[in-house]
């Protein structure tokens, strides 16, 4: 008895946190639509380029930084990021790394060498803190011209890094708003759901398979990533299923609307925790019943896992 029950425990909460994943995951959707409208990301994006290229513009060198900043988003490989006149919104690092390296060294269109990208840096970019940085990222090399490339890109990558931190502080508070939206909107009560989990056994095994097969995530979405999590039309059949405004004849019912907006808010906080949160929770809930299941029963999630 007591392993079924703690069967069902497992199964009930691999059910909730793969609706929070969903749930998450359209969240995630509707906040890439928001910024794309407002255009969040490309903004936030050129700020993070304006200070890596542009740091001290209040110096005397601060006309040349200027001038640095509009020949790289003139250079070829950003222009063609460039869409309807707006900055792109996402930049790899290896093309910011190859633009970098090639308005360092105008005079040499081939092929360089790891002595005339230090010249150029030298030469050719504006005194001041992008000069200096550079110098230091690419001499703390063995001095071979890819691996000056690939501190360039690990520098770049690393004041990525806290964009996406801005980023995300930024688009907090869109998060729990577009969240309350999503929850309020499916009646998507956390307390509701789990009490339907533990008493219909065959809603609980149908969202327990829908799991095995759950929406791709990327690992750290952000500023520094074009990636967006997609659901399959039948994961958002499978919460159209559990969630949704049928049940409506307890509306009167001030003590059941207290439930309800507990229940609501369960759902918000865990919404606003973000799909890969989710993902890996969903994954280690899988994995521990994976564990606990016959061989023949571990075979099919095998099976169903590849």
């Amino acid at each position: 008895m007591t392993g079924l029950l703690g069967s069902t425990v497992l199964e009930v909460a691999i059910g909730i946190a793969f609706i929070y994943l969903l749930l998450a995951v359209f969240c995630t959707t509707a906040n890439e639509w928001i910024a794309t409208v407002l255009k969040t990301r490309g903004a936030l994006l050129q700020q993070g380029i304006l200070q890596l290229l542009a740091p001290d513009q209040s110096a005397p060198s601060g006309a040349a930084q200027d001038a640095i900043v509009t020949r790289f988003y003139n250079h070829p490989l950003i222009k063609a990021l460039t869409q309807d006149d707006n900055h792109p919104s996402y930049l790899a690092a290896r093309t910011f790394a190859e633009t970098i390296m090639d308005l360092a060294t105008p005079n040499h269109p081939g092929s360089i060498s790891f002595e005339d990208l230090e010249n150029g840096i030298k030469n050719d970019l504006p005194a001041g803190n992008l000069r200096t940085s550079l110098l230091a990222v690419i001499q703390s090399t063995d001095k071979k011209i890819e691996d000056a490339q690939k501190a360039i890109e690990a520098w770049y990558e690393d004041h990525m890094d806290r964009v996406s931190g801005w980023y995300k502080r930024k688009t907090q508070l869109w998060t729990l708003i577009v969240a309350t939206i999503i929850t309020v909107a499916t009646n998507a009560d956390t307390l509701h759901v789990a009490s339907r989990l533990w008493l219909e056994p065959t809603l609980r095994s149908q969202l327990v398979e829908a799991a095995r097969n759950p929406p791709s995530v990327p690992a750290n979405p952000g500023v520094k990533s074009n990636q967006v999590p997609t659901a399959s039309d039948q994961a958002a059949e499978t919460l159209g299923v559990v969630l949704g405004w049928k049940d409506t004849g307890d509306l009167k019912d001030v003590r059941k609307w207290a439930e309800r907006i507990v229940g609501w808010a369960l759902t918000i906080l865990a919404v606003s925790l973000g799909a890969p949160f989710w993902f890996d929770v969903l994954n280690r809930f899988m994995n521990l019943r994976s564990a606990g299941n016959s061989p023949s029963e571990k075979g099919k999630l095998q099976s169903a896992a590849g």
